[in-house]
């Protein structure tokens, strides 16, 4: 049975791997256009030379690595080659790039193509794959280090600057900027306010049946508003009491209106579900309601709490572009840039920094929650 267990393959990480190779070998690795919003001609992998062909390799013992039978080397050669992956990528792309730009009019440009999505995604997968399996976090600390050196390594030497999504950046570099301060301020805003009324409104709901029924509902049935539908909703409330119906105000309502469910919901579920006989016990120390809460129950229900708040803030971050429509200059603003004028990497250059954000988000939240939970009580927090 140990031996049975000991030669188990890692199948997420074996999964990663042939998607980082099918997107070498499958898929368009780059495509080149004559302008920006032409439709473009895809180039395999062979455009990227050296790099390109270093690259199909890597993939190639990234799933080496999940077969690997030693379950306790496995994670650290799967982390490895999913870190060489993501290093070799840029110069991959940049050497693509300097190939099809060779002779080409100043206004061509070069895409990033399905091909090296799907190898971000793949690495992306083994990536996560081996750090959950793998026993010390330094080594993960250590790979992102080296794949971050390697990627600014690329800006500066191997030709990456020469992509389509970085020339849309050097163009809209001042409005990208605007777009990313207003986004990351109208989510904060949103969160804080949002804490600020549902963790209440989740100790209440812990307390009062009557509560928990009505407040339960009703941010159940907000979150199943479509979001330009309660931006619009908004208006004909904000009119009657004289606010202004177009702008950041009915923004932050809408963000924080949506940031309420998994606040409220998992702050009650973590009130609900402490211990009674750990109550009672506080109540036999002679401790008040307010004690109680601060000093046993909210310490026993932080960790559900934050996550609450971190799938809060996740969704948020994607839901704020759409807030562009009400004249907020967040990234949706990009995005539909983007999308009136057909430019593909005008859109990435709104998308990506939400996604970036998203992940952000989501890990700090995680750190935060393992530092500031004891061990025994993290549970998803990991």
């Amino acid at each position: 049975m140990g031996s049975a267990q000991s030669r188990r393959i890692d199948r997420v990480a074996a999964a990663g791997a042939l998607i980082a190779l099918a997107g070498c070998v499958w898929l368009p690795f780059a495509v080149s256009r004559a302008n920006r919003i032409v439709a473009g001609v895809p180039a395999g992998i062979g455009s990227a030379g050296a790099p390109g062909y270093a690259l199909a390799l890597l993939a190639v013992l990234a799933l080496v690595a999940a077969l690997y039978p030693d379950r306790g080397r496995r994670p650290a050669f799967a982390l490895a080659s999913a870190a060489a992956l993501a290093a070799i990528l840029p110069w991959a792309l940049g050497r693509s790039a300097v190939t099809l730009l060779a002779g080409a009019p100043a206004f061509a440009r070069v895409s990033v193509g399905g091909g090296a999505w799907l190898t971000a995604a793949g690495a992306a997968v083994v990536w996560f794959a081996a750090s959950q399996a793998a026993s010390r976090r330094t080594l993960g600390y250590a790979a992102a280090g080296l794949v971050a050196a390697s990627w600014a390594l690329a800006f500066a030497f191997g030709g990456l600057d020469r992509l389509s999504l970085v020339m849309e950046y050097a163009v809209q570099r001042d409005l990208f900027w605007s777009a990313v301060g207003t986004h990351l301020s109208l989510v904060g805003i949103s969160l804080g306010i949002a804490l600020l009324i549902g963790v209440p409104l989740g100790v209440a709901a812990s307390r009062v049946g009557l509560v928990r029924d009505v407040v339960l509902g009703v941010v159940g049935v907000i979150q199943t508003v479509p979001s330009l539908a309660l931006l619009g909703l908004l208006v004909v409330p904000l009119s009657l009491l004289g606010l202004p119906g177009i702008g950041p105000l009915p923004g932050v309502i809408a963000l924080t209106l949506y940031s309420l469910l998994p606040i409220v919901r998992d702050t009650y579920i973590g009130l609900a579900g402490v211990d009674p006989a750990i109550v009672d016990a506080g109540r036999g120390m002679g401790m008040s309601r307010l004690q109680l809460l601060l000093r046993v129950e909210a310490p026993l229900a932080l960790p559900l709490m934050i996550e609450g708040t971190r799938a809060a803030a996740v969704t948020i971050i994607g839901i704020a572009a759409v807030v562009a429509f009400v004249g907020v200059g967040t990234l949706g603003v990009l995005v539909f840039l983007g999308w009136g004028q057909q430019a593909d990497d005008l859109i990435l250059l709104g998308a990506l920094p939400m996604v970036v954000m998203a992940v952000v988000a989501d890990g700090s939240l995680r750190w935060l929650g393992r530092a500031v939970v004891s061990p025994g009580l993290r549970g998803d927090l990991r």
